[in-house]
């Protein structure tokens, strides 16, 4: 079954006159967002021809794998999208990229041109750092999170008159970032966004989900799940979504090189598996379980046992062999006597939850799945 480095092969000659934009368009400039420009990239419009050749031109094979924390091999889609007559010319311009371990902050972010008066504004999803997978753990207690309020900054500020009409989008947390900005802009801007691509994006809070801004704009999201999402079930999302066939399995279908296409359309399914459903109620479950308070005490220790045993990068967590887990563990005994009792807590209740949804031959198999992709 085709996907999207097949579709750039079959349509990637037709102009957006020809062919207007869709929602496999979508999906390629949202995965062009996790290339890394340089600065003087930054500073100038740049073709996506131009800016894929010095990625290239900077990164061997191997480095730019590393860069990609799900995707099992993008080296193929990008070349494709390099040579690409429909692609290849499209202006990038406004790129920015910040990353901060003190404010626990992954935020990147670039403009597309598709023509003279429509933009697509790309937002990054979770890119290899532990500090971008910590951001995204945040969500679970903080109202908003540092990468949110910079993504809603950063439409405001480079959205102009001349942009009639905006398409946002990403995918993983870049999905959620684009709701949020178009949530949270200016009214003369939201006026003009004609869709919001999540492309298996988390959710969000109650308190967001709530708001009426948010209920306003709904009409305009499109949320598309794999079969088996799991990052898209994380948290609340309102509004129906499009589920889509993808030919990967698990948590490996969160990679959106593996949904599947036909035409112009995804191929579509009926709606989530059984094993989505059950992560999402396990997920829902343990978040009921335990208050807001308890989660930044027990995310904040995971990190922090993580970074001393100087694991930085998604990376660094995929050397961690299973059997050296008890060692981390065992940091947990190191603790004050209030952070373990919270830490311990939590981690039974997940395994509470986790066995009330899944049956032990399930659980045996994932860590199998684990196993063989050496994590």
């Amino acid at each position: 079954m085709a996907n999207i480095t097949d579709y750039l092969e079959w349509r990637g000659d037709l102009s957006f006159k020809v062919s207007p934009f869709n929602e496999v368009d979508n999906l390629i400039l949202a995965e062009l967002s996790y290339i890394q420009l340089e600065k003087k990239e930054k500073q100038t419009p740049i073709t996506i021809k131009e800016a894929i050749t010095a990625y290239f031109e900077k990164y061997d094979e191997k480095q730019i794998q590393s860069q990609f924390a799900l995707s099992k091999n993008p080296i193929p889609f990008f070349k494709a999208l390099q040579k690409s007559k429909r692609f290849g010319n499209l202006i990038i311009e406004n790129y920015v990229n910040k990353i901060s371990k003190k404010e626990e902050k992954q935020f990147s972010a670039m403009v597309i041109h598709i023509n003279w008066n429509t933009i697509y504004i790309a937002f990054k999803g979770t890119d290899n750092t532990l500090v971008g997978w910590k951001e995204d753990l945040n969500m679970s207690f903080l109202p908003k999170i540092p990468a949110q309020q910079e993504a809603v900054a950063y439409l405001n500020k480079i959205v102009t008159w001349k942009n009639r009409h905006i398409y946002l989008g990403g995918h993983s947390k870049g999905g959620n970032l684009a709701i949020y900005a178009a949530v949270n802009a200016r009214k003369n801007i939201k006026k003009r966004i004609k869709k919001i691509y999540n492309n298996d994006g988390p959710g969000f809070q109650e308190e967001f989900i709530a708001q009426a801004t948010y209920s306003e704009l709904l009409p305009k999201i499109v949320t598309i799940l794999p079969v088996t999402s799991i990052i898209g079930m994380l948290l609340t999302q309102k509004g129906e979504y499009k589920v889509i066939k993808s030919n990967s399995i698990g948590i490996w279908q969160h990679d959106c090189l593996t949904w599947q296409v036909e035409n112009t359309k995804f191929v579509a399914l009926k709606e989530v598996d059984e094993t989505s459903n059950k992560i999402k109620k396990m997920i829902t479950d343990w978040l009921l379980a335990v208050d807001k308070k308890k989660r930044e005490i027990f995310i904040n220790t995971l990190f922090t046992i993580l970074v001393n045993n100087k694991m930085n990068t998604v990376e660094d967590l995929s050397k961690l062999k299973l059997r050296k887990i008890p060692g981390l563990v065992k940091e947990i005994t190191k603790l004050d006597e209030e952070t373990r009792k919270v830490i311990t807590e939590a981690l039974k209740e997940l395994m509470r939850e986790a066995s009330r949804n899944f049956d032990r031959k399930t659980i045996l198999h994932s860590i199998k799945v684990m196993n063989k992709k050496n994590l």
